[in-house]
């Protein structure tokens, strides 16, 4: 199991690194933190192609490289990375494969993580990326300069955690959204899966816009709530009257994750019809998580 996370500095990526790589541990899987940077002008890009022996002399390097190695500290400060050997980290080490470039690291830390370098627009390098291994989450800062999570969602193979205002202090809970989506049962289990290792309390929400729960909501909201009661996972679970979207992001405030599911419509169908996981990124103000149905 590999989840994929994008930085761009320590200045906007700190918390999306530290919850994120918490969530990934929950899981046990292996992390791949990815920096994505422009393509270098052409003068730059010949010296970054120079022999490794004047890179080192001249200390040339691509700027992400300091991002991975902050990143690479940063992972072992917080735990996620145990191993305590001073030598994982040599940009000599960086080795360019599959129109990317990848830091070998010893066997210690190469277990755990990959970091990953790669040139070009955010979203068409990380659909690359993506598209090169079996990642099942990718996990993304909730950037307010563009909105590439909206693109991202639509756009990437895998399942999306957006950390939009993340505090690393706070004490959050999930807001497990259950309807009779397709992907709402993996939904289920990826939330009790982080509630039960994060110590996280859950609500489970079922939103009808009518007074009557139909057999497939009721019949979800059944499973979610015998699947947490069997991972022994701190719960509560309530059916609302009301719209949806607007429900989730009342109830869920700035303290929630909010888990959803989200089916594998094609992204046009998604762009003229709209989608409830769409809609509710667009308008959270709190850390999402979007699981695909595959």
């Amino acid at each position: 199991m590999k989840f994929l996370l994008a930085v761009s500095s320590q200045e906007f990526s700190e918390s999306t690194l530290r919850m994120g790589s918490k969530v990934a541990k929950s899981f046990g899987a292996q992390l791949a933190v990815v920096y994505v940077g422009p393509k270098p002008k052409e003068l730059y890009a010949g010296r970054v192609s120079l022999a490794r022996d004047t890179l080192a002399k001249w200390e040339i390097y691509h700027p992400g490289v300091e991002v991975l190695r902050w990143a690479f500290d940063d992972l072992k400060t917080s735990g996620f990375l145990e191993n305590s050997d001073d030598n994982g980290f040599n940009p000599l080490n960086m080795v360019e494969e599959k129109g990317r470039y990848r830091m070998a690291l010893p066997g210690s830390y190469g277990q755990d993580i990959d970091l990953i370098l790669r040139e070009g627009d955010i979203v068409d390098e990380l659909r690359r990326e993506c598209s090169e291994d079996e990642y099942m989450v990718s996990i993304i800062g909730g950037s307010k300069g563009r909105n590439m999570a909206h693109d991202l969602l639509q756009y990437l193979p895998t399942s999306v955690l957006v950390m939009k205002n993340v505090d690393l202090d706070r004490h959050y809970r999930i807001l497990l959204c259950v309807d009779d989506s397709s992907a709402t049962d993996r939904a289920v289990r990826f939330g009790a899966t982080i509630a039960k290792q994060m110590n996280f309390p859950v609500t489970i929400m079922t939103v009808s816009k009518t007074e009557e729960f139909g057999p497939g909501y009721s019949g979800a909201a059944e499973a979610a709530l015998q699947h947490l009661e069997s991972q022994q996972v701190d719960h509560e679970q309530k059916f609302i009257t009301g719209d949806p979207v607007n429900t989730f992001i009342e109830t869920a405030g700035e303290d929630h994750l909010i888990v959803m599911g989200s089916s594998s419509k094609s992204a046009l169908v998604k762009f003229f019809l709209g989608s409830k996981p769409m809609k509710t990124l667009e308008k959270a103000n709190c850390p999402i998580l979007v699981v695909r149905d595959k």
